[in-house]
């Protein structure tokens, strides 16, 4: 997948109590699932929003009645750590003929530009717990992440919406994984610290990765009692700052390109 521009986007779910789902949200015309990865469900049983998530078959019909019909609750977790070459791509068209496209992240996605988001993952997930890495502590905590990169990029969506020109998403995944951010961030983090996958979102002709440390608590888990205790929230930028951030950057790519000739 080619994009316009790639920004790394983490927000918490404080941008869920200035626009919550629903409002002014556009309804989902289709979902279209494909790619080379694999995909799985896990839903409640009919008619219960609490209790335990049961592993279902992957089927479009599945991935219908969570993101767009939500006649079930549960969540659909695109791609596998085991399969780390492998992504999984869900369409969402919009009423209007608006699309975006969510996947599981590739470790390029983690290592393009000097491991950009890599770094951006870790400076958010430090200052989530009130810590300032230097950059020796940086250094190796990007080491400690190439080791684990898969367990953050394999996302487990609850909702998607559009609301306002933005695409909003859902994440399940655990309320307090304070010991993962530990052992990557080589400081204490709070027993309530909190962590979510990465989402790959191709959206207004930008690729954006999505990310939140910031949770509530959903009110199920699979039999573990810990997974997907927590609902991560996070929404692509304003449509127009996406247009100035990409005129922005492709006027960047002038004066190098520019300089270079120089």
């Amino acid at each position: 997948m080619t994009s316009n521009t790639k920004l790394i986007i983490s927000i918490g779910t404080c941008i869920a109590l200035l626009m919550p789902f629903g409002a002014q949200a556009t309804l989902i015309n289709n979902i279209a699932i494909s790619g080379t990865g694999n995909y799985t469900i896990y839903e409640l049983p009919v008619g219960q929003t609490t209790g335990i998530l049961t592993k279902q078959p992957s089927t479009p019909a599945a991935v219908d009645d969570i993101l767009k019909n939500n006649t079930r609750v549960g969540n659909v977790q695109l791609g596998k750590p085991s399969e780390p070459s492998l992504e999984k791509f869900l369409t969402v068209t919009f009423a209007g003929g608006t699309q975006a496209i969510f996947s599981n992240l590739l470790k390029t996605d983690w290592t393009d530009n000097g491991d950009a988001l890599i770094k951006s993952y870790i400076t958010a997930a430090a200052q989530s717990v009130g810590k300032t890495l230097n950059s020796t502590q940086m250094g190796d905590a990007v080491t400690k992440f190439l080791t684990v990169w898969q367990l953050a990029s394999d996302p487990s969506i609850a909702k998607i919406d559009l609301v306002n020109g933005r695409i909003v998403v859902g994440q399940d995944g655990l309320l307090n994984p304070a010991d993962y951010l530990t052992n990557l961030l080589g400081v204490t983090a709070p027993p309530n610290s909190q962590a979510s996958e990465a989402v790959k979102v191709t959206y207004a002709g930008s690729t954006q990765y999505l990310y939140s440390f910031s949770a509530s608590r959903t009110g199920y888990s699979t039999a573990d009692t810990v997974s997907y205790t927590g609902r991560y929230i996070a929404q692509t930028p304003e449509p127009t700052t996406l247009l100035l951030l990409s005129v922005g950057f492709m006027g960047l790519g002038y004066m190098r390109r520019h300089n270079k000739r120089n």
